[in-house]
């Protein structure tokens, strides 16, 4: 159906396809549309090359380094080749962030002395507490800086809290000798307190009595802190000998 009759189309005056004049002679290297579609894959393939080297894709002096242009950042990203694996990195240049493990020990000759003896003895005598816990309890808290200010306000070389430092009759936490007392003074109620268990008092003045009897013994978060504490006294009762 399109409307025409069979007698109006043997009408229809029709002349053959002749080519034209200026084509004749004309050369072509294309035979085949298969061939057509060879030819425009390897021109394909020959800009590919020709951006590759230009630029956007690099290799590195160093063997296995590789460099391209990520298309959606635009940035470089750069791929090591390292013991048949691939890195990233985000940049053109690799970043490497060295860490260090460093390793504080402590030795008996470095622990004969502190800038505070005095007021240690003289608090250890005052309470009856062992003068190397007063400062294993001081290392561990401050490493004996009387302007030490903790994150949750603890204060001075005991890291004494303002309502405990008031409690404890401290007018200055930030004066050495007031605070050294206040806290000899601390602990010696702490060990009073749970019968003399040095673990427990310490927990208590780490975490407060309310903590450790709630918990029924040693909360989990003060078991390095009474830890180091320990190890920390053993060592100044050993330089002491020494």
């Amino acid at each position: 159906g399109c409307g025409l009759t069979t007698q109006a189309i043997s009408t229809l005056q029709i002349k053959p396809l002749v080519t034209h004049h200026g084509e004749s002679g004309r050369h072509t290297s294309i035979t085949s549309f298969e061939a057509a579609l060879q030819t425009q894959k390897e021109t394909e393939q020959t800009a590919q090359k020709t951006s590759s080297e230009s630029g956007d894709t690099s290799t590195n002096s160093r063997s296995g380094v590789v460099t391209y242009k990520d298309p959606s950042t635009g940035s470089n990203v750069q791929y090591v080749e390292s013991q048949g694996a691939k890195k990233t990195s985000t940049s053109s240049t690799s970043r490497s962030k060295s860490t260090s493990n460093k390793v504080t020990t402590t030795t008996a000759s470095s622990m004969k002395t502190t800038p505070y003896d005095s007021y240690f003895k003289k608090a250890a005598k005052k309470y009856g507490v062992d003068e190397s816990l007063l400062k294993g309890i001081a290392k561990a808290e401050s490493n004996f800086n009387p302007k030490d200010v903790s994150s949750s306000g603890a204060m001075g070389i005991m890291q004494l809290m303002p309502d405990t430092a008031r409690g404890l009759g401290v007018d200055d936490p930030f004066d050495p000798e007031q605070n050294i007392m206040g806290g000899a003074k601390c602990i010696a109620q702490k060990l009073k307190e749970f019968q003399g268990n040095v673990k427990l008092a310490l927990a208590a003045y780490n975490a407060g009595s309310g903590t450790v009897r709630r918990t029924g013994g040693i909360p989990s978060q003060c078991k390095s802190y009474i830890s180091k504490v320990l190890s920390y006294q053993e060592a100044f009762k050993t330089a002491k000998k020494s």
